[in-house]
């Protein structure tokens, strides 16, 4: 019982680097899909500014989607080709390539985004990551949108 409670309480789970929905069990549960309006996905940021690698980080993260976490490279500054954060990311959201924010001065600052995974979502039934032969809305023919 204690390790269900620490793993349904710690919120967010990925696993090769693609969120997983993780819900307990009980005997009357219903076995439906339930309506995924949201994901955790790491986010590289890159050409950011080390001066913004502490309390603004969040921030600017924030620009696309909800802070969650930074990854201990980041947080101590071992490595610093990127900064790397979780962010919760809406499904049906555009997934930009840049982004952009204002400075203490009010200069423009541009910085890369690369997203480590990215949702694929069929077109015609909306579904998530499963495989098109097996959609019951009759995918055949349809492809599928790369999230971006």
């Amino acid at each position: 019982m204690e390790m269900k409670e620490k793993v349904m309480s710690s919120g967010h789970y990925l696993f090769d680097n693609k969120p997983i929905i993780v819900k307990a069990w009980t005997r009357d549960m219903e076995m439906t899909k339930d309506d995924v309006k949201s994901v955790p996905a790491w986010v590289q940021i890159h050409k950011l500014p080390l001066k913004f690698w502490g309390k603004g980080l969040p921030k600017i993260a924030g620009l696309l989607g909800e802070f969650i976490k930074c990854d201990a490279t980041t947080e101590e500054r071992t490595s610093l080709g990127y900064a790397r954060v979780m962010v919760e990311l809406m499904v049906d959201q555009e997934l930009p390539a840049q982004i952009a924010f204002n400075d203490e001065k009010g200069l423009i600052i541009r910085v890369d985004i690369e997203y480590e995974w990215r949702l694929v979502k069929f077109k015609k039934c909306q579904g998530m990551r499963h495989e098109m032969e097996h959609c019951r809305k009759g995918n055949q023919g349809y492809a599928a949108k790369k999230i971006s």
